[in-house]
């Protein structure tokens, strides 16, 4: 920011919340623990306090938002919230929204602080995510406000955004399942 300030570089600070839906997966939290788990018939899994606010970005949203941001002159050397919805929905919400869509039982447990800390000890990601504690014991309320009214841009509700995620890992899961029959 200082160099910025200084007029010696032209940037752009993008940030998002938690993600979830495009190809990301493997690297979404949301998808491991909640999506992976109702699809194998397991209880999901949520961090520290399931009836707190946490919010989330959909990836097709944020890759847009990201293309607008460095796509625009006047959006430069300022610090943006990416897309999000509005919508302000707890853990236990967003997990009900994943199971009514998959049309499974809205069955979860709630891995406590502690735990996460201490798996930290024995699997890396767990150390990192035992860092990000913060965004799962209080409400985490990501704000684009900014961003979604200077480029009038209206996100994918997180219902939408839920379904449609869903609905690309089937048809990624059909797609990789005729690649293996076909070898």
């Amino acid at each position: 920011m200082e160099s910025i300030a200084k007029n010696n570089l032209q940037a752009i600070i993008a940030r998002a919340p938690d993600f979830f839906g495009g190809t990301s997966r493997q690297n979404s939290i949301i998808m491991n623990l909640v999506y992976d788990n109702l699809l194998k018939g397991k209880k999901a899994q949520w961090f520290c306090n399931s009836k707190v606010v946490h919010s989330m970005g959909y990836v097709p949203d944020l890759a847009k938002g990201t293309a607008l941001l460095g796509n625009t002159p006047e959006a430069f050397n300022q610090v943006w919230n990416l897309p999000i919805d509005p919508q302000r929905i707890t853990g236990e919400e967003w997990i009900n929204l994943f199971a009514s869509t998959m049309e499974t039982k809205n069955k979860y447990t709630v891995l406590p602080n502690w735990l996460v800390s201490g798996l930290g000890l024995f699997v890396p990601i767990m150390s990192e995510l035992a860092e990000m504690n913060y965004q799962y014991d209080r409400d985490y309320c990501f704000d684009s406000t900014k961003f979604n009214d200077y480029f009038n841009f209206i996100p994918t509700p997180n219902a939408v955004a839920v379904k449609q995620a869903i609905e690309q890992i089937k048809n990624t899961d059909k797609i990789d399942d005729k690649r293996t029959t076909t070898r």
